[in-house]
């Protein structure tokens, strides 16, 4: 399979239908997909890369890629960049899912940033996002060291429930410089996550 990138412990490279099995591991785990409506079967996880990965590959020439760890040389998770729907229309938008046994290594902030700087550098895209529900304290924190800015915003599940929304954005001509500080940035984003919740339990 063809790589994209490399960090220090990472190579994210395309997915192949072989490596659907191990990606389905994450895809089943109730833990892993907590902050989804439900865990998938293999067939739903089967439609998720075909829809993410391999049509997106060829359509948009990027999509999912399959996060492997240096060290052991297996599939640990996925990160990449597909097109959601956010207020103003489609962007491009950083995702990822992790195997519950590496998570909290620094992983999910590693790749993401990796792909915002191969969408910056490689792809030529002059914006990209991630979309994070107030929920999702893991990776509120993962945006909050990836991203320049962030904003809310409201909006309908597919189910119609009305939700709140995170949009983190980073913007290439953008500083970095807007991304110093994340500890304050985090407490801040928090902070607001819960104002959010408690707004939307009464």
């Amino acid at each position: 399979m063809r790589k994209i990138l490399e960090t220090e412990r990472l190579v994210l490279r395309e997915i192949g239908e072989a490596d659907l099995p191990m990606l389905h591991r994450i895809f089943s785990d109730p833990e892993s997909m907590r902050y989804y409506p439900a865990v998938k079967s293999f067939d739903e996880t089967a439609a998720w890369f075909g829809r993410l990965a391999f049509r997106s590959y060829a359509e948009n020439g990027f999509g999912l890629w399959a996060i492997v760890g240096k060290a052991g040389g297996e599939i640990i998770g996925d990160c990449g960049i597909t097109l959601q729907s956010v207020p103003g229309g489609i962007a491009p938008e950083i995702g990822y899912h992790l195997r519950r046994e590496h998570l909290g290594r620094g992983y999910a902030a590693e790749a993401a940033s990796a792909c915002r700087d191969h969408a910056f550098e490689v792809l030529g895209l002059d914006r990209i996002v991630s979309i994070v529900s107030p929920e999702n304290t893991p990776s509120l924190r993962v945006a909050a060291r990836v991203h320049q800015r962030w904003e809310t915003y409201r909006t309908r599940t597919s189910a119609g429930a009305e939700v709140n929304r995170f949009l983190f954005v980073s913007e290439r001509l953008a500083t970095a410089a807007k991304i110093a500080d994340a500890g304050a940035r985090i407490a801040e984003i928090e902070a607001q996550a819960r104002s959010l919740q408690d707004q939307s339990r009464r």
